[in-house]
């Protein structure tokens, strides 16, 4: 059913902390309209930087093997039929890509801590895409879909990762730097959003300001909608959700920063988070990330 299918993406985060038990029997035998953002035109200052296309389908990623370290303009297209999103991390020093594999089907206390998130693409729906600017390190990586289906098993564990490197010198003080429209703060537990968030094309810089890993999702609520009814469907789904994927920005590591394109319609829109805090068990948004905004 498709509002199954839906709860059980949106409980992406949850999904790593619930549904890694199952996976571990599999791996032991990886804004437009309304419906999602679209990609938008890269702007004048940003038009030195290196472009990548990652092209998402069920159940993997298409992207070189190689990219250069610095600034790197991404775009996600998802040419599957299930909502995707990419989330890009760093190994951390000595860790191995078999070490990683082998923790898909360990659950979170052994995986995440072998990665150091580094932002990505968020929930991006079938036929859509987005854009977003990172400042990327040398260091080998691993770009991961943590989207759960209705049988909650995340994506990644289906084969939807990818292992790249990224080398050389850094290109930040060679090309434009991205020029934002405005300035996102995550926080522990919170979100300072800009002012105005207006309709149509705009750049976001989003940076994380806390001391755990956080993301920015985004929600627009369907008409007569409000961020009581998207708590109230996370807490106990029933019926269609009250929302729809708008994408935003990946999980960033603390002190880390990153731009997201948007192209977002009129409405109302939840920001919220996903990340799993390691002392509760909670979803962020429960412990206070989540928050509303309008967009003219």
């Amino acid at each position: 059913m498709l509002h199954r299918h839906f709860i059980a993406r949106r409980h992406a985060w949850m999904g790593i902390l619930m549904c890694l038990l199952v996976a571990s029997i599999l791996v032991a035998c990886g804004a437009s309209p309304s419906t999602g953002p679209s990609s938008t035109p890269t702007s004048t200052s940003a038009a030195a930087i290196p472009k990548i296309t990652i092209n998402a389908t069920e159940f993997s990623f298409a992207m070189p093997d190689t990219l250069q370290a610095g600034l790197v303009d991404i775009t996600l297209m998802n040419q599957g039929g299930l909502p995707h999103l990419a989330q890009l991390s760093r190994l951390n020093n000595g860790v191995t890509q078999a070490q990683v594999l082998a923790a898909f089907s360990k659950g979170p206390n052994v995986l995440l801590p072998l990665l150091t998130f580094t932002g990505g693409v968020n929930v991006v729906v079938p036929g859509q895409s987005q854009e977003v600017i990172l400042n990327l390190t040398q260091g080998q990586y691993v770009m991961l879909c943590f989207v759960t289906g209705s049988d909650n098993i995340p994506h990644f564990v289906k084969g939807m990762y990818k292992f790249f490197t990224v080398s050389g010198q850094s290109n930040a003080n060679q090309v434009s730097q991205p020029q934002a429209d405005g300035q996102v703060t995550l926080k522990n537990f919170s979100f300072v959003l800009p002012t105005s968030i207006h309709a149509g094309s705009m750049m976001l810089q989003v940076t994380n300001h806390g001391f755990q890993p956080h993301e920015m999702d985004l929600l627009k609520l369907m008409l007569s909608k409000s961020m009581q009814d998207v708590l109230a469907f996370l807490q106990k789904p029933a019926g269609p959700p009250p929302f729809a994927d708008a994408g935003g920005m990946g999980a960033l590591a603390p002190g880390m920063s990153g731009w997201v394109k948007l192209n977002l319609t009129s409405g109302n829109y939840v920001a919220l988070c996903f990340v799993p805090d390691p002392t509760t068990g909670k979803l962020h948004f429960a412990l206070g990330m989540i928050t509303t905004f309008s967009v003219q």
